[in-house]
């Protein structure tokens, strides 16, 4: 996927968040039938802020910001195969940079198996967004599409294989002439050993091809191993590390071109208290920028999320994050460049984020956030700090 900015405005990321607390909060559904086993839910938000560099540039200016959505969710829950489905539009305006308003229409259908000797699911989602681009300091429009399969099988005993199957298209409005379309093939696979009831060892393959508009492909075979489960002591969730080998390939007589490093996926939660719970996320792995060009992407962000009365929570984030430069081939060039567009370039960032939200009843929720961006950089242009603040009010029936 490309290269993307880590902060949206400041009143959408409160929405998306809120429809995540929104979610485990016991609302009931609008519409029950079928003795409550086909559940209907709507969803909605409205939010205002403030961005202080909406372009994620160094020249950038900033904007007071206008947001909202609406949607409508469908959950059955009966019979061998489960049904999820979604559909709705995120909106945004801006007070003065009125040209980057945007309606942005999503969808997502996922069909689970949880039970059986073969369990697994099959998933469909297409969205619109709307998103700053610090790799070029310009907003970018897109339509991303994607499919993934996942099935796991138990072989014998504690042994079980599972594999997964992906195809998605990163679409963008303007493609042709800056910004370059996207389509990326996954397969993979994972062989388990159920360890302890609490604990599975892993190791696996993926391989994942990026077929990019402007005349390059690149093909990148990963080996790893990992755990899921309890990791160590009371730390939960899954991680998994190995080495991964990138070839790029170009049109004509160009030689390919082949990369290799770590590859590292580890999600963890660690619950302090019944109040209190950090989440240390870790990543390194290869990745395709918006203009079609190689990078080696690093990054750690840890979350802490507290609970101080049955209705008012908070968050706090700290992030950061290196994205290297290896190579590319920009629109209309006449091959291949080292870095970017010939230059050596290295970026690096830190982000900073805090949130209180409160919950009036089971169906609203009023949300604060503050959150912090500062980017530095080889390139000059995409030097830049990003403050940006918003007040989000959710509901869901």
């Amino acid at each position: 996927m490309p290269t993307r900015s880590s902060s949206a405005t400041a009143s959408r990321s409160a929405a998306l968040a809120l429809f995540a607390l929104l979610a485990t909060q016991p609302a009931h559904a609008l519409l029950r039938f079928n003795d409550g086993r086909d559940q209907v839910y709507v969803t909605a938000y409205v939010g205002a802020g403030y961005d202080s560099n909406v372009f994620a540039r160094a020249d950038s200016d900033g904007d007071v910001t206008f947001t909202g959505g609406a949607g409508v969710e469908y959950a059955r829950k009966a019979g061998l195969i489960g049904v999820n489905a979604s559909l709705g539009w995120h909106f945004g305006s801006f007070s003065t940079l009125s040209s980057e308003d945007f309606l942005n229409p999503y969808a997502s259908l996922e069909f689970a198996k949880g039970s059986g000797r073969t369990t697994g699911s099959v998933q469909f989602n297409l969205q619109r967004e709307s998103r700053p681009d610090p790799t070029v300091g310009l907003r970018t429009e897109s339509w991303n599409y994607g499919v993934n399969l996942n099935l796991r099988y138990p072989v014998i005993e504690r042994y079980s294989i599972a594999g997964n199957l992906g195809w998605s298209r990163l679409d963008y409005v303007d493609s042709g002439t800056l910004f370059s379309d996207l389509d990326t093939y996954t397969v993979g696979t994972d062989l388990f050993y159920s360890w302890r009831s609490d604990r599975d060892l892993f190791t696996g393959y993926r391989y994942r091809q990026s077929d990019a508009q402007f005349r390059s492909s690149s093909v990148d075979h990963s080996v790893y191993v990992g755990v899921s489960g309890r990791i160590v002591s009371k730390l939960s969730g899954s991680a998994r590390v190995g080495w991964t080998q990138r070839t790029t390939s170009y049109p004509g007589s160009i030689p390919d071109e082949t990369n290799d490093g770590l590859y590292a996926s580890v999600s963890s939660t660690w619950p302090v208290t019944r109040k209190a719970a950090f989440t240390l996320t870790l990543s390194e792995d290869f990745n395709v920028t918006s203009t079609n060009f190689q990078t080696r992407n690093s990054s750690a962000d840890l979350v802490g999320r507290f609970s101080h009365t049955a209705k008012f929570s908070s968050h706090a984030s700290l992030g950061v994050g290196r994205t290297e430069f290896i190579s590319g081939y920009a629109n209309n060039a006449t091959g291949p460049t080292t870095g970017f567009n010939g230059v050596d370039r290295t970026d690096y960032y830190l982000t900073a984020g805090l949130g209180a939200s409160y919950v009036f009843n089971n169906h609203f929720t009023l949300s604060a956030n503050y959150g912090y961006y500062h980017n530095w950089s080889d390139f000059s242009a995409s030097e830049f700090a990003r403050h940006s603040v918003g007040i989000t009010l959710s509901t869901r029936w």
